[in-house]
């Protein structure tokens, strides 16, 4: 086979392939091809395929085979450590016919890293600078697994090590470039993204396709994610000021079309969208949560700048800390049972009035995967979940039913608790 360097085409075909056992076996999941199909997408570059090998010379052998026969560029991720089971670079040579060899800067940047250069560890790692005869190095300046580039037939061959912060610099800073250096021009794949909350995504589709009619150049997708529905609308193959004008224009049809369910666009977060809301009305926030178990307060600390506007929180999981600590009158939980809208709303009264915050934000609700077996919430349904709020002394309470395992349980809950404190601030 020919190795080397060979231009790629103006139109790629790409095929990534992760390698590691952990992968295949489900230990740990796999960020870098994800990372690299939507960074490549963004610039309009075809995915065609991702594989997952496991740490086997000859799996990787015939992926690469396979994936040559159909791909102009394939990035392999994975398998460049110093241990036996690292196997890419030795594979990738022998399918291109050719040895591995010692690069010498490469080896000066280990030494640099590693600082002992008698040790095993050491002698284990120049194993890393090595690449196949040929190629191109692709320097890694945080990590020792050098990564490279090289031809075979009518493919050109990207390894990259697995560590995803490596990967990922080594991706952006010389790949990317890369890319767009041997490809040349071309009309880039323009993108926007929708984030709504509240409407099934059944509904939202049915909605959105009396505005969006796609075809070869116009498409869209809808995700949903812990009740979020994200919907992303693109424009591929048209000038880029066209694109523009049409996705602005089918934006505002949307956002026109599904009103208050509509909390952000792009990367814009629920929480994020309600950061901006507090901090513009310069109020403060005191939530109780208890079927969530912290969600709530765990996403809107995750804002850089939330102290401005969050108080504190409260987990009251049990009825006990629900009385002690929130001042819920255990005659209302015995009257109404702790999954109500009563209860809830004395919960966000009690956060409220216990953190001297503007707001009060209260949940509680049946996570399962079983229900409540005694007391007056016995036979209430799981999923059954009360979001209530206390402003100025004003109480409302929402009722939700949400389905799945109790993790997807408590993250729509918790987003539904956002969501209700973004419509009381609108």
């Amino acid at each position: 086979m020919k190795c080397g360097r060979e231009k790629l085409k103006t139109y790629m075909k790409i095929e990534i392939i992760s390698v590691g056992s952990e992968l295949v076996c489900g230990q740990v999941g796999d960020l870098n091809a994800p990372f690299a199909a939507s960074k490549l997408t963004e610039l309009g570059l075809d995915v065609i395929n991702q594989t997952i090998v496991g740490d086997n010379p000859q799996d990787l052998r015939l992926a690469l085979q396979v994936a040559s026969e159909r791909a102009t560029l394939i990035i392999i991720t994975g398998g460049l450590g110093p241990t036996m089971d690292d196997i890419t670079r030795e594979t990738v040579a022998d399918f291109c016919n050719v040895k591995l060899v010692t690069d010498d800067n490469s080896v000066n940047h280990i030494k640099s890293l590693i600082k002992t250069v008698h040790s095993q560890k050491y002698t284990n790692s120049v194993k890393q600078a090595m690449i196949p005869e040929g190629g191109i190095v692709i320097h890694n300046p945080t990590g020792t697994a050098q990564g490279f580039l090289i031809n075979v037939s009518r493919s050109n061959i990207i390894c990259l090590p697995g560590v995803h912060t490596e990967m990922t610099l080594m991706f952006e800073n010389w790949v990317i470039p890369y890319i767009l250096r041997e490809a040349g021009e071309r009309k880039k794949r323009c993108t926007r993204v929708i984030n709504t909350f509240g409407m099934s995504e059944s509904l939202l589709d049915e909605k959105i396709k009396k505005i969006i009619q796609p075809d070869e150049y116009l498409s869209y997708s809808t995700l949903v994610n812990d009740g979020i529905v994200s919907i992303r609308t693109t424009v591929s193959n048209v000038e880029e000021g066209k694109a523009i004008s049409i996705l602005n224009e089918i934006e505002e049809k949307i956002c026109r079309k599904l009103g208050i369910f509509v909390f952000s666009k792009g990367e814009d977060t629920l929480e994020g969208t309600i950061s901006r809301l507090l901090k513009k009305q310069a109020t403060t926030l005191a939530v109780a949560e208890s079927c969530t178990g912290g969600l709530v307060s765990n996403l809107l600390t995750n804002v850089q700048g939330s102290s401005d506007f969050f108080s504190g929180g409260i987990v009251s999981y049990s009825n006990k800390s629900k009385q002690d600590i929130l001042n819920v009158s255990e005659e209302l939980i015995e009257k109404y049972g702790v999954i109500s809208a009563e209860v809830a709303k004395a919960m966000a009264s009690g956060v409220r009035e216990r953190i001297q915050a503007d707001i009060g934000l209260a949940v509680t609700g049946i996570a399962g995967p079983a229900g409540i077996e005694e007391g007056i919430d016995q036979g209430k349904p799981v999923g059954l979940v009360f979001v209530a709020t206390s402003i100025k002394g004003d109480l409302e309470c929402k009722e939700y039913h949400f389905f799945g395992s109790r993790i997807d349980i408590k993250k729509r809950a918790a987003n539904a608790v956002l969501n209700t404190l973004r419509l009381c601030l609108l």
